[in-house]
């Protein structure tokens, strides 16, 4: 796939989220259950998310340091698992992806080779987001993501 990196400025941005760690195995069964709770919460409060499903990521050692859920227009009492956490206000480098989701690490190298192509970085101390912008059923080569990563000068 082709991909079009921009670096763009992104405001901050609050999101009902539930947190939790990971390995790459077990992540869509722990999303789709973050999900799930994450939409029950804003059910309870009389809440309509602003935005797509997210995922926020943060790499460890052992595996990830995850926080899915919705954007949402302010913060939101605790709920059991589901908080509210602030996506920074950043540089990011961002770009689209359509496919499976298996595929994603080609859209990260596409960030990577942009952002030094425009004496950036990745920023390898934030996390990364992804936006998850198709709806359950979606042929897995129609799936569209929108993937996220704050930048920092070279």
């Amino acid at each position: 796939m082709d991909y079009q990196v921009r670096i763009v400025h992104r405001p901050a941005q609050q999101v009902a989220v539930v947190r939790f760690h990971t390995t790459l195995a077990e992540l869509g069964t722990r999303m789709a259950a973050g999900f799930a709770d994450v939409m029950a919460s804003l059910s309870r409060h009389d809440t309509q998310p602003t935005g797509p499903a997210l995922a926020y990521y943060e790499k460890e050692a052992d595996g990830f340091a995850v926080a899915v859920g919705f954007p949402v227009a302010a913060e939101l009492p605790e709920d059991g698992p589901v908080g509210t956490m602030r996506l920074p206000e950043a540089d990011v480098a961002t770009t689209t992806h359509v496919g499976r989701y298996e595929d994603l690490p080609h859209a990260y190298a596409a960030l990577e080779q942009q952002a030094a192509a425009e004496g950036r970085k990745l920023d390898q101390k934030s996390g990364m987001w992804e936006e998850y912008w198709s709806p359950p059923g979606t042929p897995e080569d129609q799936t569209r993501t929108e993937v996220f990563w704050p930048v920092t000068a070279i």
